[in-house]
């Protein structure tokens, strides 16, 4: 369910669609990192030695990048095989979603913004392969690493570890690799992953979802209503249609920009909400990763909210731009009964209208 919600709206479907692109953009992380990271040290401790340890952590990500640059250099990014194989053949399992939920709840929002941030100027200083300079390189790689290395270490340590079929996807990936760069660049990584582990820790508190008041609140409850049939009839573990999208549609620099600027644009406070709701939702996903009705209008709220605190024009721009969007809708409509497929397009239209106001 933690993508049900999300995939309800014909927004969140592309933006599921980008983000899987987006990640691509960032140095791949092997998996290991669980065997080196340990619980976090304790508060008075980190914070005795917050000044070093953040010192570290910006020289070892700039290591690294600078280490794993040839890699990224020598990778096409709008379509990379192996990841495109993965994302389309290995199922997602409830422990690795939830996981990701519980590690994003406890990020700090400014440093997530900040990534963000980095992001957005690594992509438009990119070339037609998608690879940025080297200085946005460590820009991005730096500003991820000051992400983790404020978040708790178990968190973090839970999403490797049921990441499903990781050491598969790391040696697939690695084997394409030159060997010099591949080893350079798995000591670097070590060297980050102890300094992150050594950081000081932010307390994040953890956000409550959005109630289902005023307009967009009562427009999103009726569209969760009208969807959630359809949401039962799918195994969200297995979407063959979206999972075909996401292998087969090449990146589009433009459509990552209209993501990360509508992402920038969202109220801080409602993206934790959302992702608090998502998390809320996960407690209770049957084997086809399907919530019940109450947590499927809880999430499908709290992201109409989300949404609706951005400009509608940051985005409208994400809908114009994500490629082959109305294929994407088409083939995904086609596989569910006609009328559910009618009723919940009209709830849609009305979330819409009232997200736009």
């Amino acid at each position: 369910m933690a993508r049900s919600g999300m995939r309800a709206l014909c927004l969140a479907i592309a933006a599921a669609a980008l983000l899987s692109r987006v990640g691509k953009l960032s140095c791949f992380v092997p998996g290991p990192l669980h065997r080196s990271i340990a619980p976090a040290a304790g508060a008075s401790a980190a914070a005795l030695f917050a000044p070093a340890a953040f010192a570290d952590v910006n020289s070892a990500a700039k290591k690294l990048a600078d280490l794993s640059y040839p890699m990224v250099k020598a990778t096409d990014w709008a379509t990379t095989g192996v990841l495109d194989k993965y994302v389309a053949s290995v199922p997602t399992t409830p422990e690795f979603s939830k996981a990701i939920l519980e590690l994003s709840v406890s990020l700090d929002p400014k440093l997530v913004k900040d990534a963000v941030q980095a992001h957005k100027k690594a992509v438009e200083a990119m070339g037609p392969n998608f690879v940025t300079p080297l200085k946005n390189h460590e820009e991005v790689t730096t500003a991820l690493a000051k992400m983790f290395a404020a978040a708790p270490a178990d968190k973090i340590k839970a999403v490797f570890d049921a990441t499903p079929g990781r050491d598969d996807l790391n040696a697939a990936w690695y084997a394409q690799m030159p060997k010099a760069d591949a080893d350079a660049t798995f000591v670097a990584f070590k060297e980050l992953a102890e300094a992150v582990k050594a950081a000081p820790k932010t307390q994040v508190a953890m956000a409550a979802p959005p109630s289902a008041d005023g307009p967009v609140g009562a427009a999103a409850k009726g569209l969760a209503d009208a969807a959630y049939p359809l949401v039962k009839s799918i195994d969200w573990g297995n979407t063959g249609v979206l999972d075909s999208y996401l292998a087969k549609t090449p990146a589009n620099k433009e459509a990552i920009l209209a993501l990360l600027n509508a992402g920038l644009a969202m109220d801080p406070k409602m993206v934790q909400g959302a992702v608090r709701a998502h998390l809320d939702a996960m407690s209770d996903v049957d084997g086809s990763l399907v919530t019940s009705a109450k947590g499927f209008e809880e999430v499908t709220v709290a992201v109409a909210k989300l949404i609706a605190s951005a400009k509608p024009d940051a985005i409208k721009k994400v809908f114009d731009t994500v490629p082959q969007v109305q294929n994407l809708n088409g083939d995904w409509f086609a596989a569910m009964p006609v009328a559910d497929a009618v009723k919940s397009y009209q709830a849609f239209l009305e979330t819409a209208a009232a997200v736009k106001r």
